[in-house]
């Protein structure tokens, strides 16, 4: 069975991991420019207009209709509101390797909204992707999303010097994988 012939959507209770669609971009938008999640971005990844918000979720939604890789919306469960998203930003299948990422809107940290859906896709990749590597980065101060790709099985490689800039000042990364 070819993984594009239907885009798996998962019902994890409270929560669901859907396709991501334009109706998402306000909401994407407001949990994204968020203080608390923009500590952590580079001014590219912050939108800050509909436009940005727009775009953006294209790009992610857009990932599966053009065969290249699996990203998710996080909803709730009956509004369907966007509260995250959560996916392979990078599949590489020669190679039998992706990268993941993730965001979630500051109301929902700490209620293992994001370890449950970070397993789903971790079994999804193992099971139907059969992929072998998936590698994340973050930045060296952000301790919760350490924490949680440490719970998910993953250790640290390396640290990534100057990786990217952050307010205007290079940040250091660490390389995470999760190897099968």
């Amino acid at each position: 069975m070819n993984p594009f012939d239907y885009f798996p959507d998962f019902d994890l209770g409270g929560v669901k991991l859907r396709q991501i669609q334009d109706k998402d971009a306000a909401h994407y938008q407001q949990y994204m420019t968020s203080k608390e999640v923009t500590e952590f971005l580079t001014s590219d990844n912050i939108p800050t207009t509909h436009d940005h918000a727009l775009a953006d979720v294209r790009y992610w939604g857009g990932l599966f209709p053009s065969k290249r890789s699996f990203y998710w919306g996080i909803a709730v469960v009956g509004s369907d509101e966007l509260i995250g998203t959560v996916g392979f930003n990078l599949w590489n299948r020669g190679h039998n390797r992706a990268e993941v990422s993730y965001d979630l809107a500051p109301a929902f940290w700490g209620h293992g909204v994001m370890f449950q859906s970070m397993q789903k896709i971790l079994s999804f990749a193992d099971a139907v992707l059969k992929v072998v590597r998936i590698q994340a980065t973050v930045v060296t101060d952000n301790q919760r999303s350490i924490k949680l790709l440490e719970r998910c099985g993953f250790e640290r490689e390396g640290i990534l010097r100057k990786y990217e800039i952050i307010h205007g000042q290079y940040a250091d990364y660490y390389m995470y994988s999760r190897i099968k």
